[in-house]
């Protein structure tokens, strides 16, 4: 009876992956297989340190720990710049009311509004907090403009 069961969860979980192969990104594809591969390698992992074979667990996790890193958002491949995220073309000239509206202020902005403004929106977009370098530095020149 229990392989029976055994056998209906495994035919549910393979039309489960089938219908989400229909539909997913590739990006979520290889999120899965990514997830997925982790898994699997915890569990193996695991049942070597509890059949006593720890030393060979712990071999077997630093021999492929640089492999998790280059696969991690913390790697230097994985932290190149966004779609979208370049800085703004050299030429580009916003008026007053273009940085007011950036920095949603209005006309009567004093020196430290518009100083304040820039701190607390910059601390949110800012490109080390995974935000725009394009944003950033349209701020940047929004400030620069209202100040001068």
């Amino acid at each position: 009876m229990h392989y029976f069961l055994l056998g209906l969860g495994l035919l549910f979980a393979v039309i489960g992956l089938y219908r989400f192969f229909l539909s997913a990104s590739v990006s979520q594809i290889k999120s899965l297989f990514l997830t997925g591969f982790f898994i699997a390698f915890l569990v193996g992992v695991f049942y070597l340190a509890i059949t006593g074979k720890l030393p060979a667990a712990i071999g077997l996790l630093v021999a492929v720990l640089p492999f998790f890193y280059q696969a991690s958002p913390f790697s230097k491949k994985n932290r190149q710049k966004k779609p979208g995220s370049a800085a703004p073309q050299s030429g580009t000239k916003i008026s007053r009311e273009e940085a007011l509206e950036i920095l949603g202020l209005d006309e009567k902005a004093t020196t430290d509004d518009i100083k304040a403004a820039h701190k607390k929106l910059i601390k949110k977009i800012h490109p080390d907090q995974d935000g725009s370098e394009w944003m950033a530095a349209k701020l940047n020149e929004a400030r620069d403009k209202l100040l001068k």
